[in-house]
């Protein structure tokens, strides 16, 4: 019998690697490659969303004495080499059936950035990692999960402002914590501090933004052919109701089958395996309230960001993580989980794993077609990078 556990290192090392040589590779594309523009954006023009990894770069660049790219490139690999160790730390303390295969075969999970390379390298990896995080951290007080709440969410939002989207995820966990490990009534102080974070982070985020001199960020920089309409920084100045618009008119019937059908999919094992302990489920805390709740708050990023295989990637990251912190809380009936197991045959498992895991995955735009095989040409370009 296939031990599960060594399948689950050996995947890893592969996607470890996989992501370092890709973004090495990808290095000579710099500064054009619109992930580098992302990475570029910094505080030299003012306050702009996204800049806090761009003026950390940018700084570290002239105290080193070291390009930029190269600076950009040492962050890139060590986010991925912490995210992939965090959730195999996370992954191996559960026992891994085929339930978890399902879920790490995901090809919208772990092996999308290889196998839509557009999707390697961008700032959406410090969002989900910072989640999993405060996700994972044992606390010792209240007092200390405040904190790291204020401090890993504000963090998160000053990488980049798609954070604000998840609010409630982070809730959802602060509360489970609160609930499962303190015995402690929250005090008005808690939602007040609450409140002025958010509320700051929408200011700078949506007005203060707004006065940024993108000329100046150019301007800092000593790159040929850049400019402020180059990759992101294009995106930089148009407000949220012209965002909306234009990825409105972009959406059609068939995309929202298309990823629909993909999440429908590759969340279908939770909905049909899982199952909170009876001690637990209440009438709005049970398997398809969390799944629901999730769901329809992934929602907006949809109506705002054409990348759709980015959005579905990072939406489905934050599903597994609290997927994850339910069963490291012991929220999940295991047995009930085993049982539904058992009533699958070998024949059945191969079906369900192969149509699930190895025959769709998207690509990056609303307007692209589903892609085929993910595992098969993530190796096989690989491969060819490798040995052609």
């Amino acid at each position: 019998m296939i031990n599960n556990k060594k399948i689950l290192s050996v995947y890893f090392f592969y996607l470890t690697l996989g992501c370092i040589f890709y973004l090495i590779l990808q290095i000579n594309d710099f500064p054009n490659k619109y992930t580098f523009t992302d990475w570029l954006i910094n505080y030299e023009g003012g306050f702009v969303r996204r800049g806090l990894l761009g003026q950390i770069v940018f700084e570290l660049s002239i105290f080193l004495n070291i390009q930029v790219k190269y600076i950009i490139l040492f962050f890139q690999i060590i986010i991925y080499f912490i995210y992939f160790i965090l959730f195999y730390q996370a992954l191996i303390k559960i026992k891994i059936n085929f339930f978890w295969l399902l879920l790490i075969f995901s090809p919208i999970l772990f092996l999308y950035p290889l196998t839509e390379l557009e999707a390697l390298g961008r700032k959406d990896i410090f969002v989900i990692s910072l989640f999993l995080i405060f996700s994972i951290i044992n606390y010792k007080n209240l007092n200390s999960l405040v904190f790291s709440f204020i401090f890993i969410f504000s963090l998160s939002s000053f990488i980049h402002e798609i954070t604000i989207f998840y609010i409630f995820h982070y809730f959802f966990v602060f509360f489970m914590k609160k609930m499962i490990f303190f015995n402690e009534k929250i005090s008005g102080n808690y939602y007040l501090i609450f409140f002025l974070c958010i509320f700051l982070l929408l200011y700078l985020n949506l007005y203060l933004h707004n006065f940024v001199v993108i000329e100046n960020i150019v301007n800092s920089y000593d790159l040929d052919d850049f400019t402020e309409f180059s990759g992101s920084f294009s995106h930089i100045s148009p407000s949220i109701d012209s965002v909306f618009l234009k990825t409105i008119y972009n959406i059609d019937i068939f995309s929202v089958i298309r990823y629909g059908f993909l999440f429908l999919i590759n969340t279908m094992p939770f909905i049909l395996f899982i199952k909170i302990k009876d001690g637990y489920k209440k009438k709005y805390f049970n398997t398809l309230s969390i799944y629901f709740v999730i769901t329809l708050l992934s929602v907006p990023l949809y109506l705002l960001i054409l990348d759709w295989g980015r959005v579905i990637y990072i939406n489905y990251n934050f599903f597994i993580i609290i997927v994850i912190f339910l069963f490291s809380l012991d929220l999940v009936d295991k047995d009930y989980l085993e049982k539904k197991l058992k009533i699958l045959n070998k024949k059945t498992k191969i079906f369900i794993f192969t149509f699930i895991c190895l025959l769709f995955s998207p690509k990056i735009l609303v307007t692209d077609d589903l892609a085929s095989l993910p595992l098969y040409r993530s190796i096989t370009k690989t491969l060819k990078y490798l040995f052609l």
